[in-house]
């Protein structure tokens, strides 16, 4: 895989309740993507994210798989993660490095426990989010009632960025509400087609609401706004941006996993309304002098890079799952880590791709990669360097109720030693 400089990576983690749909999402993205040649399925065990004999049994995700994806010149790093509960502390691991979410909704399943407590998780962590229905290929599915559902619990920070188009019960295209202009979907291509008469009434009152929240955004445009004014469609993109970063609005569009359908166009909007990294604010302690360290994931500080995740698999081994927080790592740096007070080489650097690696030469502020057999490093260390050491804070993992505690057998027997939490 190629190097991407800070300003081009995108880390989307994708939320839901269990069994929305999240897996399926990331596997038509990898499948758009090109990392995949073809579309996998969970029934026939072969996505890129669920690759261990467990989920594969159970069909749900258990562990929060990363999925490099090249697309349009840009690198999306997709955290898939579990959608029940008994997970959680899968889906903090993933939070503490995303830099923004998709929060999938089934429409023919509606708002669940899962999309409040996904919507919850992304408020904690101050992360902008969109909204993917998914299930649309369902012709009973009602994308407009997931809307209304969406906008009672949300109110007006929910903004539907298109509308589906249905011929004879089948899906076939979208209505795009920035540009009021209808499309239908002919392989990877789109072709333009009148708006239905059926979406008329709904444009119009999404399209509104849109407006609304682009005339907030500034002085200038609310009066512009007042006066009847149009706004240029770079105008609505620019000011869509602002408003998804900041949480003011929420942008909803729709689609099928299992069809690719839609998909297409939320990773084109990934890229065009979600943050880089450099966009956020992230600091620590240097150990040696007790100052802050403002990393903000900025290319020309000393390398530091937190350890988010650790991956231990009889087949693909060990392997320590890192964000890298400001500088550049390279191949064979030393860094040192605080912890352990350890100083080593670090080797090969790689990207996680499911169950495989890819190797590359370096990673820049901002990325996510992988480094192999690092025995003395643990999940929420911080990498550094010896002159410059510094330390992040832990992440917030929940302490589960029951749990099996690690015990030495007693010398005087061999019987199995059992506690209670």
């Amino acid at each position: 895989m190629k190097v991407f400089t800070t300003d081009k990576i995108r880390n989307v983690v994708i939320l839901g309740h269990g069994s929305a749909g999240k897996t399926t999402l990331a596997e038509a993205m990898a499948y758009l993507g090109g990392l995949t040649s073809r579309l996998g399925k969970i029934e026939d065990k072969n996505t890129v994210s669920d690759f261990t004999k467990e989920e594969q049994k159970r069909g749900i995700s258990i562990h929060t798989s990363v999925i490099p994806i090249e697309w349009e010149g840009y690198k999306l790093n997709i955290l898939d993660t579990p959608g029940y509960f008994d997970f959680i502390g899968e889906v903090e691991e993933a939070m503490a490095v995303a830099d923004g979410a998709i929060i999938v909704v089934s429409g023919k399943s509606g708002i669940e426990a899962g999309t409040e407590k996904a919507w919850e998780l992304c408020e904690k962590y101050h992360l902008p989010r969109m909204i993917f229905v998914t299930d649309m290929d369902i012709d009973s599915v009602s994308y407009r009632k997931t809307i209304e559902d969406l906008t009672a619990l949300y109110s007006k920070k929910i903004a539907p960025f298109n509308m589906p188009i249905r011929e004879n019960g089948k899906l076939v295209g979208y209505v795009n509400v920035i540009q009021k202009k209808g499309f239908v979907w002919t392989g990877k291509e789109v072709t333009p087609c009148d708006v239905p008469d059926y979406s008329e009434e709904y444009l119009e009152q999404y399209h509104d609401t849109l407006m609304e929240a682009v005339a907030e955004t500034s002085e200038e445009f609310m009066e512009r706004y007042f006066a009847g004014e149009e706004f240029s469609e770079a105008e609505i993109r620019a000011a869509a941006r602002l408003s998804i970063q900041d949480g003011t609005i929420v942008p909803v569009e729709m689609g099928s996993g299992l069809t690719t359908q839609g998909v297409y166009t939320l990773m084109d909007d990934i890229v065009k309304y979600m943050p880089s990294a450099e966009s956020r604010k992230v600091s620590g302690i240097n150990v040696k002098t007790s100052e802050i360290f403002e990393a903000n994931f900025d290319v020309l500080k000393p390398k530091t890079a937190f350890v988010f995740k650790t991956v231990v698999d009889p087949f693909i081994g060990r392997y320590s799952l890192i964000k890298v927080r400001s500088g550049v790592f390279k191949t064979d740096d030393l860094v040192y880590d605080a912890s352990s007070d350890n100083e080593f080489k670090i080797g090969k650097l790689y990207v996680m791709q499911g169950n495989r690696t890819a190797e590359v030469p370096e990673l820049h502020a901002g990325d996510l990669g992988a480094l192999a057999k690092l025995s003395v490093v643990k999940t929420g260390d911080t990498l550094s360097t010896k002159s410059t050491p510094v330390t992040y804070p832990k992440m917030d993992i929940p302490q589960p109720y029951t749990y099996l505690p690690r015990i030495r057998p007693s010398r005087r027997s061999t019987t199995p030693q059992t506690a209670s939490p």
